[in-house]
């Protein structure tokens, strides 16, 4: 079970209540919720078939302030491989940064709904990419993954052109 931003934030309202945990466990929700959870990264990936270049972009805020950004050039991907590359050096870079309780955004409800177990992932290209995704997520604390629309992720997406032009 994976819970969803709202769901997160009316768990942490309740249990700031002593009386809502009394219990050794609820305890250590509470203070496991506690971590500054204002950590949000949001990543894209695009793909130009035609001239063969692809490229990912993405960019972490704390507390809605830029901490980090890339931009990465990708020869010969689809716009699907280069989604899922990005969320993994977005990944890669939160773990770096010792982040390790991200909400994060993609434009790509495919790769969303994939890693959050609602699609099956069948072309094995991309299963390779979905499982690496999956090792990395293991690693952190928390985390949450939402698809977002493409005009609320213009910095990221910004930045994946900007990368896929870099060839």
């Amino acid at each position: 079970m994976k819970l969803n931003p709202k769901e997160i934030e009316a768990l942490k309202q309740h249990l700031k209540n002593k009386e809502n945990r009394k219990n050794s466990v609820l305890g250590l929700l509470y203070k496991k919720l506690k971590v500054d959870n204002n950590i949000t990264l949001y990543i894209d990936g695009a793909s130009d078939l035609h001239s063969k270049t692809a490229g990912i972009g993405g960019v972490i805020y704390s507390s809605n302030n830029e901490i980090f950004s890339f931009s990465e050039y990708l020869h010969d991907a689809t716009n699907n491989e280069a989604e899922y590359n990005a969320l993994i050096m977005g990944l890669k870079s939160l773990l770096k940064l010792n982040l390790l309780n991200p909400i994060i955004y993609s434009d790509s409800e495919l790769i969303v709904n994939q890693v959050n177990g609602e699609y099956r992932v069948k072309n094995d290209r991309m299963k390779l990419l979905h499982n690496e995704v999956i090792s990395l997520l293991r690693k952190f604390e928390t985390w949450s993954l939402s698809h977002v629309l493409r005009d609320k992720n213009k910095v990221a997406d910004k930045l994946a052109n900007e990368g896929r032009k870099k060839s």
